[in-house]
């Protein structure tokens, strides 16, 4: 899922060489197993492939499932069973007639999610993640991609919203087996840009260019020819370099640097390299990359070749999220129709260059946001955070250099090849340029995808653009960038929407899904779940993420529970707090445990009232408490 991760380097934590042997092993392991799969599956063949298709076919899979195909394919019981374990659709042991999904991300926590989880768990007689005796499994999920309009559910891989109260008894009865729910998959609002302000996203958006042939009317694939037949691959680097492009999902790097990496690293000796793509986007709060592929497939695809072309790639892979049923549907269409008109897989204008582009579909795992767990897991393995250097960008994807952008990157490089350079690093602000496009919860009065220039302050976009609060409600803070971004008050709204001024804030521009919360959401409750997140999420190959992330899940939990004698927030709670925040900051591998932390300092920071409601007179520096 496209969530934001990148890698956090610290000179504050140095492994242990016990540590550094047990990577130098783990690498070693994971190459051995993907020879087996070469071996015995055939080349690029998986065990997440057999294991998807199981699943596909039948809805679970069993202990007996699983060595059945350790057996039929002479792999370890153990590399089946682990890669099977470690994802959240492939980990379902028993059948059920029905899925029931209730999406408790922080957009649908702010929109009345719980009451959708108690409604639905007394209807059915269970707790969250267990099956009815009916066969209804009713279970979390982090976003569906429609946080405008939540609370929202997934019935049987159809995401739906709930903001209607009336439409609960409907997706009840179809559960019961009553009758069909009748309930259709709903859209974002989308609000272009006024007249006068860029338009690189969103510039397709008034218009249908989802069919090839009106994509082809419209120009798209025009700039991909003209790439190809006018200009050489470091040309096109240039003009990427020229643009200023950040990548648009995490950390901000530079574009056009990781593309002359791999155009310029040595490959083995097929000569391999690879463009993929990152549509695993799962921040809560975000559908930016959700809406440029529904209704701009064919631009994905154009960039997708730009970036093969700039790179000397001839694989491309878009690694898609699991809970975009209709994303995935229009991407592989466009595919289809790309390929039968001879633009994938085969040479391209007269020219040698050819690539071919197919889609894995994800199957439930945060930690994919992550570049090198996104690539162990189109290996076929357990999704594990991998050691750099080396990057992906010089040894990636089996071991080839690797591109790895998410969606709206690689979305921006048409317009910038037409258009070039120079021409879009004239949008934006100091040195993030360029255009981003933004997803508005439903705490403000119009929610929505809009496309921005880098540089608007977050006051003018939730008040002008947005139209203010919703619903006569009051602004107590805004996140940005999903589980990782940190959580800011009204005195800081004035920041600029850019990499810098967001980091200066304690914040981060990320994927740039916002969630704005009102005088009604408990911050402290948003915390906890985020910690909670980071528990379940976490691939677990580091200590201080997997244990630190329970620990602080329990630290909340004790702090919350003021009807128990021993519970409520006290100053060595507290200290507690900041101390484990300190240890997963530095000591993660990646940025899911090393910047959980961001939202929590923010509440203790500049929310310390919200913690203040959890303290009990004359507890605030009991040690007996935490006893």
């Amino acid at each position: 899922m496209n969530c934001g991760i990148f890698y956090v380097e610290s000179a504050a934590f140095r492994a242990p060489a016990s540590l550094a042997v047990r990577v130098i092993k783990t690498k070693a392991m994971s190459k051995n197993l993907i020879a087996l799969q070469n071996k015995f599956l055939g080349h690029g063949q998986t065990v997440y492939d057999l294991l998807s298709n199981l699943h596909d076919a039948q809805g679970f899979i069993t202990d007996d499932d699983i060595l059945r195909l350790a057996n039929d394919h002479n792999l370890p019981p153990q590399h089946v069973r682990s890669t099977a374990k470690f994802y959240e659709e492939l980990s379902h042991d028993k059948p059920s007639k029905h899925v029931l999904k209730v999406c408790n991300g922080e957009a649908c926590r702010a929109a009345g999610c719980t009451s959708i989880e108690k409604t639905m768990c007394a209807e059915f007689g269970v707790e969250m993640g267990q099956t009815s005796t009916d066969g209804v499994r009713v279970e979390h999920v982090a976003c569906l991609g429609y946080c405008g309009i939540g609370p929202n559910v997934m019935i049987d891989s159809l995401p739906l919203s709930l903001a209607n109260k009336t439409d609960i008894p409907r997706v009840i009865d179809h559960a019961h087996g009553k009758k069909p729910h009748g309930l259709t998959e709903p859209t974002n609002a989308i609000h272009l840009p006024a007249a006068g302000k860029p338009r690189v996203l969103t510039r397709y958006f008034d218009r249908d260019v989802v069919p090839l042939d009106k994509a082809r009317t419209a120009g798209i694939y025009k700039t991909l020819e003209k790439a190809v037949t006018r200009m050489t691959p470091q040309q096109v680097i240039d003009q990427i370099d020229a643009s200023k492009l950040r990548g648009r999902g995490g950390a901000g790097f530079p574009t056009g640097t990781k593309l002359r990496t791999v155009a310029t690293s040595p490959s083995d000796s097929t000569g391999r390299k690879f463009v993929v793509v990152n549509f695993d986007e799962g921040d809560a709060g975000s559908y930016i990359d959700k809406e440029l592929v529904e209704r701009d497939p064919h631009t994905q695809l154009e960039g997708i070749l730009l970036a093969a072309y700039a790179t000397g790639a001839q694989e491309a892979i878009i690694y898609a999220r699991f809970e975009y049923p209709r994303a995935r549907a229009v991407l592989a269409k466009a595919i289809e129709e790309a390929r039968a008109a001879w633009l994938i897989g085969v040479p391209l204008f007269g020219s040698s260059f050819q690539c071919s582009i197919r889609i894995v579909r994800g199957q439930g795992a945060y930690i994919c946001g992550e570049e090198t767990s996104l690539l162990r897991s189109i290996e076929g393995l357990p999704a594990l955070v991998s050691t750099r250097p080396p990057f992906p960008a010089q040894k990636g994807l089996w071991g080839c250099p690797t591109a790895v952008h998410n969606v709206e990157t690689i979305h921006n490089l048409p317009w910038i090849i037409e258009h070039d350079g120079d021409a879009y690093a004239k949008f934006g602000h100091g040195r993030s340029r360029g255009t981003k496009a933004v997803s508005l919860n439903a705490r403000v009065k119009r929610p929505g995808f809009y496309e921005v220039e880098l540089g608007i302050t977050l006051r003018q976009l939730i008040f002008d653009l947005a139209g203010g609060m919703a619903d006569g409600q009051t602004f107590k803070a805004i996140q940005i960038g999903g589980p990782l971004g940190g959580i800011l008050p009204e005195s800081k709204l004035d920041t600029k929407l850019d990499f810098e001024a967001l980091a200066a804030a304690k914040g981060i521009l990320g994927h740039a899904g916002v969630v704005v919360y009102s005088q009604n959401d408990n911050l402290v409750e948003i915390c906890r779940g985020l910690m909670e997140f980071c528990a379940i999420e976490s691939c677990g190959k580091c200590f201080p993420c997997r244990i630190g992330s329970v620990r602080g899940t329990e630290l909340f939990d004790q702090m919350m529970d003021t009807a128990s004698p021993r519970g409520g927030v006290t100053d060595v709670r507290l200290n507690l707090l900041t101390e484990l925040c300190e240890t997963m900051k530095y000591g993660s591998l990646c940025a899911l445990g090393g910047m959980i932390p961001a939202p929590i300092e923010c509440l203790m920071e500049y929310f310390p009232q919200e913690l203040d409601r959890y303290r009990k007179a004359g507890e605030a520096t009991r040690e007996g408490a935490l006893r």
